[in-house]
């Protein structure tokens, strides 16, 4: 069994598309995107009709959240005011359409593998002043701080998103592996899972893409991304 998972798109087509254009992807039994396909670049609804049109089994992000419903009390003092106007500009331009769609997806999904339990999510989750958002970012990422945030997730893998970087831990117990972005970096990351009767292998890949003809898109549309963030690149 292959299974290709990817995060942390955040309206990157071009990067969707060269995740769609590797034997990885052709080949594989089961995609699924860990959410965030808002809040980045501008071509957030192109990014979901392709993710619907390749049949991916897409998981609820907190940038989602933002744009199809609010922004929990709890998360707004803690925003800079680019990011809350990146969030403006998607609320007025998505789709009814693409809001119908990405609120229909869940915040998480589990399933057997060889036996193990995998439960794939874009972060763990809390309800705050009857808000659900994802828990804070822990100041030291490891095993200790994992298990504490999926303290309630009955899993031997537990596969994750959002923070932008690939990262493993064990506690001996469960697995924990959050993937890296494909979108807003260069180069994109995803995670293969491969089974067979015997083992199970998960190995972190890389996609390039055109990082170049996203900004000038960004640029045509008018679209208030950050320029520290999406950086262009002198090789495409």
């Amino acid at each position: 069994m292959k299974i290709v998972v990817f995060a942390d798109l955040h309206g990157s087509l071009n990067s969707l598309k060269a995740l769609i254009s590797t034997d990885d992807f052709k080949q594989a039994d089961k995609i699924i995107f860990l959410g965030d396909v808002a809040v980045g670049c501008s071509r957030l609804y192109e990014c979901v009709d392709l993710l619907v049109e390749k049949e991916c089994v897409c998981l609820l992000g907190n940038n989602d959240g933002y744009v199809v419903d609010h922004i929990p009390g709890v998360d707004r003092p803690d925003f800079a005011p680019n990011k809350l106007i990146m969030v403006d500009w998607m609320k007025e331009n998505i789709t009814e359409k693409n809001k119908k769609i990405i609120k229909s997806w869940p915040r998480d999904v589990s399933m057997y593998i060889n036996n193990k339990k995998f439960y794939f999510t874009h972060y763990a989750w809390e309800e705050q002043n009857n808000d659900i958002n994802v828990v804070k970012m822990p100041k030291i990422i490891d095993a200790n701080s994992r298990k504490e945030m999926f303290k309630d997730i009955d899993a031997d893998y537990i596969i994750l998103g959002h923070e932008h970087e690939t990262n493993y831990f064990s506690d001996g117990d469960k697995h924990y592996f959050c993937i890296g972005a494909i979108g807003l970096q260069k180069p994109g990351v995803y995670l293969l899972i491969n089974s067979d009767n015997e083992k199970i292998e998960l190995k972190e890949k890389f996609v390039d893409f055109d990082i170049n003809e996203e900004i000038d898109l960004m640029d045509i549309a008018g679209y208030p991304y950050s320029k520290q963030k999406i950086k262009r690149s002198d090789k495409n």
